[in-house]
């Protein structure tokens, strides 16, 4: 058995519509605030990761102003899992003995309007999966759910006002968190009489695009005694990219990622099950997204997310808490730092320090987040 994983210390900026700092800037900020947190200095850090979409040259731009100490630093892109997945890079090395401290960062300049696909058409052949998909209107984000969502309706017999309901309450909870963009309740009317985007999505089910930045802090077991007494381990982690199936051949390229096997890892390493999870963080970049992931991680049976949903049960004083700080729908999606901001709230909640989104007694939390090329599922255990 390798060394032992330990989130250190987690650091975050205020995610905003319009970006008021540099992309350098607000990655110091975000970097600077999980040193302190972590007790430790830059000059400990042995090696970094940034994920980042859309800034080509992003880990000397977020990594040089902390520093120049010569680590080796690294830009992560698989999108909207950029961060979460370099986080998992950390670990592994640090699990198996490479280093002992690694910073990873998440930072993002994002541009208006509908999220650009980072691959260019003149990179793809008429023959291209991909550019077929977007012919059709699948690639985009929004018809992509919306395709998803419309068949659980008619496997499962869900209703609209069911994904408008994760939105509801995502909303009510960023409502307790400082740094979520959109500070602001929505009734059900409100979020269903939004403008239609995809059926049955409507805007106010669909994340918005957003800038700012978050830092995470991992060191081995050994190491962190040197800080804390008061660990926060990282026991458990799994990632996987698109399983084709045979049966199925529109769904399979309609995934992210095969959720289901990124959690049979994670779980397995863990030594722990679906029933032993006390909170949540999944990538609700459109409200059914949410509804899915849920039942992929096995916190509930296929089909039943729906109605657990609307009656409750992921509140957060629920019987399983998901998104308790507002998720995508109420922080806002700074693609390359969303994956850092999950983290730093399964932290938060397991060192009992979530102020009014605590969950009571929260001792291990589960995370998915999805991205253009990967699902990374990740176990956090005090």
């Amino acid at each position: 058995m390798g060394n032992r994983v330990v989130v250190l210390g987690v650091g975050l900026t205020h995610f905003e519509r319009e970006p008021s700092k540099a992309m350098d800037a607000v990655a110091e900020e975000a970097a600077a605030a999980a040193l302190k947190d972590a007790g430790m200095l830059y000059k400990d850090i042995q090696i970094g990761f940034v994920g980042n979409v859309y800034q080509p040259g992003a880990a000397p731009i977020a990594f040089y102003p902390l520093a120049k100490t010569g680590i080796p630093i690294t830009r992560i892109d698989i999108a909207c899992a950029s961060t979460s997945r370099g986080a998992q890079l950390g670990a592994y090395l640090i699990e198996g003995g490479a280093y002992d401290t690694c910073l990873v960062l998440g930072v993002e300049r994002m541009p208006k309007g509908m999220v650009p696909m980072p691959i260019g058409p003149g990179a793809l052949s008429m023959e291209n999966d991909l550019l077929y998909d977007g012919m059709v209107g699948l690639i985009t984000m929004p018809g992509a759910y919306a395709y998803k969502a419309v068949r659980y309706m008619h496997d499962h017999g869900a209703r609209p006002e069911h994904f408008a309901q994760v939105s509801v309450k995502n909303h009510r909870n960023a409502c307790l968190n400082p740094n979520a963009m959109y500070r602001k309740e929505m009734s059900l009317e409100e979020v269903m009489n939004s403008r239609m985007v995809a059926y049955p999505i409507t805007l106010y089910e669909c994340c918005a695009n957003s800038n700012g930045a978050t830092a995470v802090v991992l060191c081995s077991e050994k190491k962190a005694r040197q800080y804390t007494d008061d660990p926060v381990f990282l026991t458990g982690w799994g990632e996987a990219s698109v399983r084709f199936d045979f049966e199925d051949p529109v769904e399979s390229g309609l995934s992210d990622g095969d959720t289901e096997a990124a959690a049979r890892r994670a779980y397995e390493k863990a030594g722990i099950g679906p029933e032993d999870v006390d909170v949540v963080q999944v990538h609700d970049a459109f409200s059914f997204g949410e509804i899915l992931q849920i039942e992929l991680l096995g916190l509930c049976g296929r089909g039943e997310a729906a109605a657990l949903t609307w009656e409750g049960e992921t509140e957060i004083g629920g019987r399983i808490p998901v998104n308790t700080d507002g998720g995508l729908l109420g922080c806002g999606h700074p693609i390359g730092a969303t994956g850092g901001r999950m983290i730093a709230e399964l932290y938060w909640q397991l060192k009992g320090e979530a102020g009014r989104r605590q969950v009571e007694g929260a001792k291990v939390g589960v995370l998915q987040n999805s991205g253009l090329g990967g699902s990374n599922v990740m176990i956090l255990h005090k």
